[in-house]
């Protein structure tokens, strides 16, 4: 299948792998180019630096997760399943981009790096806006406990992604971040599910 990529493509999914296998120190062009087969010089014919690969990386995480968001309000399901259909996107994006973006995350929000971490800013916060909205509206309906914050419950997935890419970093895990999607999806309503 990698093979069917285009070269773009391919720098991007190389430079996901080595931010989430070997940290930023070793997300270098030579890097990068010795995992797909190029030099590194051709790596700048698609992008103008190695930042702009990270920028890529970003952008697509965002756009989808926030694009899956708005999808799923649009498509006129339960709160229930609209949440449920915002997490299997979520998820799904995290496994494509090979988890690099949490990752990346953490790295830059102690890198001093204004630029990256300004982006990733933005889009935990209006991520986090976007599904606290989709839980408030859970708790007005009354499928959702009355006695959880919105906002709270909202970061509490975000960091629950956030976890398991840090176990699946530290225990050097090969295949799917999460195992199973469902069953984590099910773990957290449980704690958020009016009984």
């Amino acid at each position: 299948m990698l093979e069917e990529l285009s070269t773009r493509e391919k720098i991007i999914l190389a430079g996901a792998e080595i931010i989430i296998h070997e940290g930023l120190k070793r997300f270098t062009a030579k890097n990068i180019a010795n995992k797909i087969g190029i030099t590194d010089a051709a790596i700048y014919k698609h992008f103008p630096s190695l930042d702009a690969i990270v920028v890529e990386i970003i952008n697509r995480y965002i756009s989808r997760c926030s694009q899956s968001v708005d999808r799923a309000k649009e498509l006129g399901l339960s709160t229930e399943e609209t949440l449920k259909q915002v997490m299997r996107e979520h998820i799904k994006v995290l496994e494509e981009t090979k988890g690099a973006v949490p990752v990346l995350c953490f790295e830059f929000s102690r890198s001093g790096n204004k630029k990256f971490f300004d982006i990733l800013h933005k889009f935990v916060e209006d991520y986090k806006k976007k599904l606290s909205e989709i839980i408030k509206k859970g708790q007005e309906e009354g499928f959702v406990r009355e006695d959880i914050d919105p906002t709270e419950t909202a970061m509490l997935f975000v960091g629950l992604i956030q976890a398991k890419v840090f176990a699946y970093v530290m225990e050097r895990r090969e295949g799917p971040i999460i195992k199973d999607p469902d069953q984590l999806i099910s773990e957290l309503f449980y704690g958020i599910i009016k009984k």
